[in-house]
């Protein structure tokens, strides 16, 4: 706000110098003195205001950034929860887990009101932050897709290969954008997956703060499956013998 009152008074004083030198006589030496330095602190004014422009542009990208992280960040969750795997992983990984998902792996309660609360801070997201998405525009259609979540909250069926698809589309767009890595890594190659209904429930319910499975005082065996996921399973998602 400091910045536009200062841009504007410069340019007012310019204006102001420029028709008083007019109205003394632009032949006159005073009103010669007066265009001139009106027109410097004109070329002041539009240095200013174009380095402000600059500046302003470039702290809507890092929003736009921030936002893309944090987008990142909310996904890797879902499918962490949905799927398992490393408890931090990257995105060739989080592709890899996503292509492996199955029809025969639909999310619970839980993961389903996960997927649409993304959805949901998706659409959020568009409304309140529209500006600085509008200077990345490989950020919206990532948002975009996310917002078909919501429909989750329904309670209905759900085309679990759709899902799939959305979060797939929504990663690889939000890990271009980032120069993150964009190939997947196949699934059965990741340790850690685990799609069954109950390592879904417990991977929720160890990521929520405050949770045991998350806290100081939690035993060895907890702090391993909150930081890396269950126990390894084969391809076909059922635990080893």
């Amino acid at each position: 706000m400091i910045r536009i009152v200062v841009v504007a008074l410069f340019l007012l004083v310019s204006v102001g110098l420029v028709l008083a030198a007019f109205q003394t006589g632009a032949d006159t030496r005073s009103g010669t003195l007066l265009i001139n330095l009106g027109t410097e602190i004109f070329g002041v004014f539009i240095t200013i205001a174009v380095v402000e422009w600059f500046l302003e542009r470039r702290r809507k990208q890092d929003r736009a950034r921030e936002l893309a992280w944090s987008t990142l960040h909310a996904l890797q969750r879902a499918v962490w929860v949905w799927q398992g795997g490393p408890r931090e992983m990257k995105t060739d990984e989080m592709l890899g887990l996503i292509a492996g998902i199955r029809s025969q792996e639909p999310p619970e309660p839980v993961t389903r009101a996960l997927l649409a609360s993304l959805g949901s801070q998706a659409r959020e997201t568009l409304d309140l932050d529209s500006t600085a998405i509008r200077t990345t525009p490989a950020l919206r259609p990532a948002l975009e897709d996310l917002t078909s979540l919501r429909s989750l909250s329904d309670g209905g069926q759900v085309s679990v290969r759709m899902v799939a698809e959305i979060l797939e589309a929504s990663t690889q767009g939000l890990a271009r954008m980032l120069g993150l890595p964009c190939q997947r890594i196949p699934a059965a190659l990741i340790n850690y997956r685990d799609p069954s209904p109950e390592g879904q429930v417990d991977r929720f319910h160890e990521d929520r703060p405050g949770s045991v499975g998350l806290g100081p005082a939690a035993d060895s065996s907890s702090s391993r499956r909150g930081r890396a996921g269950p126990r390894a399973t084969g391809t076909d998602g059922a635990r080893p013998a």
